[in-house]
C-alpha cells in the first residue's frame, strides 16, 4: 500500500442509531482494500440526501456507525492493490461514495476521478449528486422522445442546472417553483417557461403548455406534484420522482417500478450503465467539463467540519441560495 503518513483515527459525521442524535465521531481509519483509495477530503456540500441520512429517513451505509455525505473534493492519500482505475498519492480528485462528510473517505476507484485543469477544491467538490441527475434527465427525456421536460423545485441548484443543460442540448424546460420571486431569476437562466404552483389557474396553465409542447415526461423533487401533472398529460405519460422534500420514503426514489405513472429515478443507476459497458471517463469527462459553466454550483457559505450542526441549520434555512460547504480539514 502506497500512503502518505496518515493518523490512525478520523473524525466523520454519523447519523441517528436508535434514537440518538447525530454526532461528530471518531472511528479507527481504514486502509485501502484491493480496488480501493483513501482520499483526505478538501470540501464536501450538503445536499438534501445527507439531511434526510441525519433524520434516518434512510442510510448511505448498510451498518453502523451510519456515515453521511455523498460528494467531496479532496487529495488521494493512500492507495491499495489492484486498481481498475489508476491513482496515486497526491493526486486531486472527485469523490462519490457514502460518508464524505469526515477527514478521510474510503472509495473504489469507479467512484473517483481526477480533477482536471485549474477547477478549484470548492468547485469540484459539487461534482456529480446534481449534474448527474440532471444529465439523467435529459437522457431519459431524450430516449422517450420528448423534446420538452418539466421539473419542479426549479429555483434549486440542480433546478437552474437542468434549465441549463436542457437549453444547452436543444430541449425545453417547463419549471415549477412556489413563488414568483423566481420567476425573473430563471429567466435569466434561459427557460422556456415558469409556472407557481401556488396560482389558482396553475393546473389550467400547466396543461395549456403541456398540450402545447406534447410533452409526456415529467420530474419530481417534491413527491407531492405528480399526480397534477400526470392528471393534465397526455396517456401513458411518466414522472419521475428524484426528490422527496414533501414527503415519502427511500424507497419512492430507489424504485423502478411504474406504479400510477410514477416512477424513481437514482443518478447512480446512470453511472452504472456507463460502468458497465467500460465508458467511466465519458460519464465523468460530461459532467466535470462543465463544472464552472452549465453544471456550476453558486457557494454561499463555508463551515468546518466541527461546524456541522451549524452548517445543516443555516443549509436548512438558505436551501435555494447555492450550496453550503464543509471544510474538513
Amino acid at each position: 500500500m502506497e500512503s502518505q503518513h496518515l493518523p490512525e483515527t478520523y473524525l466523520a459525521l454519523t447519523a441517528k442509531e436508535d434514537a440518538q442524535e447525530p454526532k461528530l465521531q471518531n472511528l479507527p481509519l481504514p486502509k485501502p482494500g484491493s480496488n480501493q483509495v483513501l482520499v483526505k477530503i478538501a470540501f464536501v456540500p450538503i445536499n438534501p440526501a445527507d439531511v434526510y441520512c441525519m433524520k434516518g429517513v434512510y442510510r448511505l451505509s448498510p451498518q453502523s456507525p451510519y456515515l453521511v455525505g455523498l460528494e467531496a473534493s479532496g487529495t488521494v492519500a493512500a492507495v491499495g492493490e489492484n486498481l481498475n482505475r489508476s491513482f496515486k498519492v497526491g493526486d486531486r480528485v472527485h469523490v462519490y461514495a457514502a460518508g464524505t462528510i469526515a477527514q478521510y473517505v474510503l472509495v473504489d476507484t469507479e467512484y473517483c476521478s481526477l480533477i482536471l485543469g485549474d477547477l478549484s477544491f470548492e468547485e469540484a467538490a459539487s461534482h456529480i449528486t446534481n449534474p448527474a441527475t440532471v444529465a439523467y434527465m435529459l437522457a431519459l427525456t431524450e430516449r422517450s422522445g420528448n423534446k420538452a421536460a418539466i421539473n419542479t423545485a426549479a429555483s434549486s441548484a440542480l433546478g437552474r442546472m437542468f434549465i441549463r443543460y436542457f437549453k444547452e442540448k436543444g430541449f425545453k424546460t417547463i419549471n415549477i417553483v412556489r413563488n414568483d420571486k423566481y420567476i425573473e431569476e430563471l429567466k435569466k437562466e434561459g427557460d422556456d417557461y415558469v409556472l407557481n404552483s401556488e396560482w389558482p389557474d396553475f393546473e389550467t396553465k400547466l396543461k395549456e403548455i403541456i398540450n402545447k409542447e406534447q410533452t409526456t415526461i415529467s420530474f419530481d423533487a417534491t413527491n407531492a406534484l405528480y399526480k397534477k401533472f400526470l392528471k393534465n398529460s397526455p396517456p401513458n405519460s411518466l414522472c419521475y420522482i428524484y426528490g422527496i422534500l414533501e414527503g415519502g420514503t427511500f424507497e419512492d426514489l430507489t424504485t423502478t417500478k411504474i406504479e400510477n405513472g410514477k416512477t424513481g429515478l437514482l443518478y447512480k443507476n446512470y453511472l452504472d450503465e456507463f460502468k458497465e459497458k467500460g465508458e467511466l471517463d465519458k460519464f465523468y469527462n460530461e459532467i466535470h467539463s462543465r463544472l464552472t459553466t452549465t453544471f456550476k454550483t453558486s457557494i454561499q457559505k463555508v463551515f468546518l467540519l466541527e461546524e456541522i450542526f451549524q452548517a445543516i441549520d443555516f443549509y436548512e434555512k438558505n436551501s435555494s441560495k447555492g450550496k453550503v460547504l464543509i471544510k474538513p480539514n
